[in-house]
């Protein structure tokens, strides 16, 4: 199933042209029959001479209209270029023809309507000048077939031509994410809310659930109709018209976009490669407002070249585009910018990139990995989305593209086979990314060591924190550092493998008068927040002596050393062995403590596994022994 456009100027005869291949008005609007003119886009299909049903999207000539064109060619397969007769070629001849290119229609025929409102030989001249029009374009080899669409001259040759053209057409391809921009949204009495699309990069059914986005609004396809028959199934390619089922049509409107669940995601910020037209007035400035058109969307914004301060008429660059309103983007969807006052088209061109971290001219690297882009490969988007960060989510691995996931993990499994990408997990990492953060992390491990000689090592979060590394695949490199011996790890602390902690020399004096304030204690000792005002480095003497376990910390600040915790055990699992239960006054008593201690260390042995709590006293674990 293929899509066809009609494109040319005001009263040229594109929907005469498409009531003779069709036999269907695509005017609608009574306005449209009041004045003759097309204002919005139009909708028929039509049957070839080999049997081949094609969708037709008629579009609007009017300067005023263009809009309305845009919105309707952005999905087309081929186009119908249309040039009267008896007024030749015209001023927005030129500017639908800029508007196909920029949108990447690359067929199409050439019809020269009103044939019988000159004479042959004038007919011959029009042929010659539009082809002088039509050089260098992707039109400059197609067909010129001339008909009168009244009489029906030469719509049979222009059935066949269409027939010939579709033979040699590629067909839509389907990633598995459909994708349908909203054109046309109303209401039939009984059925609720209706809309139209021409339906792409996937399939839809009926019941499927889907997202209109932006906005995030569920809906459920209750009919499918192609060309006013109700199908199960749609496949891409097709124009679409969709009863909904969970929405109401105030609701809906031009430039929405029905997708799955699964590719809601829509993004306010484009880079791309812009062409500016040659015949236009100004060159785009940094910061100018443009409408940016993609799908049938044309949200305001601005434009940001990255490489210049402007790109003038004739030339193309990269830039920067920020949307006011969010939109559904791939990366390769084609785009036409205007100028919001007045309504002129001045260029257009192809999505490198969306969304994500916002990326600036400060990036050195940003323009020569959206350039590496334009040769549109998987593999050239697969390196330049790993350079972006040095790594990325395997699960959302270029999610914006324009492939399906298993041309994606085609394309994963060569690259690693090619150790251009390793896999960690969930992460996708870009191997000189990967070692540069492995070094990184062992000089931050190193420098923590050098600078802390008394810790065992950081923690995870400490340890990303000092390396200024990203957190998300933080866990996986840290795991890749320990497989390889790079790094060991002791409880929560990692280290290097030859780290031993220990105290500085210079501490030594300090630490022994802090020790002997702890023992002194006896079973009351300092809590950990006295001792810490004590001195300036009893912070990090005590910290040493915990993560070495010299020190056993409880609950409220209250720390033992190690033997006097141990004797302390031994006296309470004892005293257990004879009279079954203990209380805390009752610890209080055996110790000659008090509750502020007593309450601690039961609560530690009840964590130990040494004792279990019922009511307010405790009783041996049944695992616990002496």
């Amino acid at each position: 199933m293929y899509v066809l456009g009609t494109a040319g100027h005001v009263d040229h005869g594109k929907s005469s042209l498409v009531i003779a291949l069709s036999g269907i008005d695509p005017d609608r609007l009574p306005e449209e029959k009041a004045r003759g003119l097309t204002i919005d886009l139009g909708f028929a299909w039509m049957t070839t001479t080999s049997g081949d049903t094609v969708g037709i999207v008629d579009v609007p000539g009017h300067e005023r209209f263009v809009k309305n064109m845009i919105a309707g060619v952005g999905a087309i397969d081929f186009v119908l270029f249309v040039v009267a007769a008896d007024d030749g070629w015209m001023p927005q001849s030129a500017e639908h023809l800029a508007i196909l290119q920029y949108l990447g229609v690359t067929h199409g025929i050439i019809v020269v309507t009103k044939s019988d409102l000159v004479d042959p030989d004038w007919l011959v001249l029009v042929g010659d000048d539009i082809r002088q029009h039509l050089a260098g374009s992707f039109l400059a080899d197609s067909a010129l077939i001339t008909v009168d669409s009244l009489s029906g001259r030469g719509i049979p040759e222009l059935k066949s031509a269409i027939g010939d053209l579709i033979g040699a057409l590629p067909h839509r391809p389907d990633i598995g994410k459909p994708r349908l921009y909203i054109d046309r949204a109303f209401t039939i009495a009984g059925r609720g809310a209706v809309v139209t699309g021409t339906l792409t990069e996937g399939q839809l059914s009926t019941g499927q659930s889907l997202v209109v986005v932006p906005g995030e609004m569920k809906v459920r396809v209750r009919e499918l109709q192609t060309h006013g028959r109700a199908v199960p199934v749609a496949p891409p390619g097709q124009r679409v018209a969709i009863n909904l089922a969970g929405i109401e049509t105030a609701d809906l409107k031009r430039g929405h976009c029905l997708v799955l669940d699964s590719d809601s995601e829509t993004v306010d910020r484009l880079w791309a490669d812009v062409h500016v037209l040659a015949d236009s007035t100004h060159p785009l400035e940094h910061g100018r407002r443009v409408l940016v058109m993609v799908g049938t969307a044309e949200p305001e914004g601005a434009a940001y070249p990255l490489e210049q301060s402007e790109i003038p008429p004739r030339h193309h660059g990269l830039c920067e585009l920020r949307l006011d309103h969010p939109v559904k983007a791939r990366l390769r969807d084609r785009f036409v910018l205007r100028w919001p006052t007045p309504g002129v088209t001045i260029g257009g061109g192809i999505i490198l990139d969306v969304g994500g971290t916002r990326q600036t001219r400060k990036d050195t690297g940003l323009a020569g990995r959206l350039r590496a882009r334009l040769t549109g490969t998987i593999e050239a988007y697969r390196t330049s989305e790993l350079q972006k960060h040095g790594y990325a989510s395997r699960s959302r691995f270029l999610r914006h593209g324009p492939y399906n996931r298993e041309e994606i993990e085609r394309d994963l499994a060569a690259a690693i086979g090619a150790r251009e990408a390793i896999i960690a997990g969930d992460w996708i990492l870009y191997p000189p990314w990967l070692e540069d953060s492995k070094s990184r992390l062992l000089t931050a491990l190193s420098n923590w060591h050098e600078a802390n000689s008394y810790s065992p090592g950081l923690n995870l979060a400490e340890w990303q924190e000092h390396a200024a590394m990203p957190g998300e695949p933080m866990g996986e490199i840290a795991s890749l550092l320990l497989k390889d011996g790079s790094v060991s790890r002791t409880g929560e602390a990692y280290h290097l493998p030859d780290h031993t902690p220990q105290l500085p020399q210079a501490w030594k004096a300090e630490a022994d008068r802090l020790w002997k304030n702890i023992d002194a204690g006896g079973y009351q000792p300092p809590t950990r927040p006295e001792l810490e005002s004590t001195s300036d480095n009893a912070r990090a003497i005590l910290a040493f002596w915990i993560a070495s376990e010299q020190l056993v910390q409880l609950g409220d600040g209250v720390v033992f050393p190690k033997l006097t915790f141990d004797r302390i055990r031994d006296s309470i699992v004892t005293f257990l062995v004879e009279s079954k239960e203990m209380s805390a006054a009752q610890l209080r008593d055996l110790l000659n403590t008090s509750r502020r201690y007593a309450v601690p260390i039961l609560e530690a042995l009840d964590r130990e596994g040494i004792t279990r709590r019922e009511g307010d006293v405790r009783v041996l674990a049944t695992n616990a022994s002496r």
